[in-house]
């Protein structure tokens, strides 16, 4: 069985419909944005027709920075960072799904990731980490040399599911104007329109 962590950002959803994991996950773990997410998620994976699997854990008073509608941790790359989130997030699908016979567990990091735990080392060690232990479920990071313009055109992920996509970091419905929901309308824009008036 493999698993993808669904956010329901372009990133995860775009890796959903090019690999079309057995399963897509997808955790509340106090985000401030979480029924947004989880909202998308599920829409996406309805779409797609995958099964999509939720987790709600409330680590809201551990979060940091934007999406926790707190003070960014010291040396954090980015005002979103939350300490350890993707080591929480992949931890958390292993505990669901291993005793199910997962055997990979699949994160929708792109090259331009600014935080330790979106680069290569960070899941080299993750994926050591989890084989270790019993079930020895693998950690992997497909598109992690892509940019997300680039994981869209290779995983020709359709235009007309862009409006279920979410990617913002502090609200349940999109603010247009976080870094999230600026990233998500410039890779868009790169991807599908050749003026902001003809769509490709």
């Amino acid at each position: 069985m493999k698993a993808l962590l669904m956010s329901g950002g372009l990133d995860s959803a775009a890796l959903a419909h090019w690999l079309r994991p057995d399963v897509c996950v997808t955790i509340d773990y106090g985000q401030i944005a979480a029924k947004g997410e989880m909202a998308a998620a599920t829409a996406l994976c309805a779409a797609m027709e995958l099964e999509h699997r939720r987790i709600s854990v409330d680590l809201s008073y551990l979060g940091s920075g934007s999406m926790a509608a707190r003070p960014t941790a010291p040396r954090a790359a980015a005002t979103e960072f939350w300490p350890y989130r993707n080591q929480m997030l992949v931890t958390l699908a292993a505990m669901l799904l291993m005793p199910e016979g997962v055997t990979q567990i699949m994160v929708g990091a792109v090259s331009t990731d600014r935080h330790a735990d979106g680069k290569a080392r960070f899941f080299h060690a993750m994926d050591r980490v989890l084989a270790l232990q019993e079930g020895g479920v693998r950690v992997i990071a497909p598109a992690r040399r892509l940019s997300t313009p680039s994981l869209l055109r290779k995983s020709a992920f359709p235009y007309d599911l862009i409006g279920l996509t979410f990617s913002c970091h502090v609200h349940e419905f999109a603010c247009g104007q976080c870094g999230g929901c600026l990233k998500h309308r410039e890779c868009v824009d790169a991807v599908y329109r050749r003026t902001d008036e003809q769509v490709i």
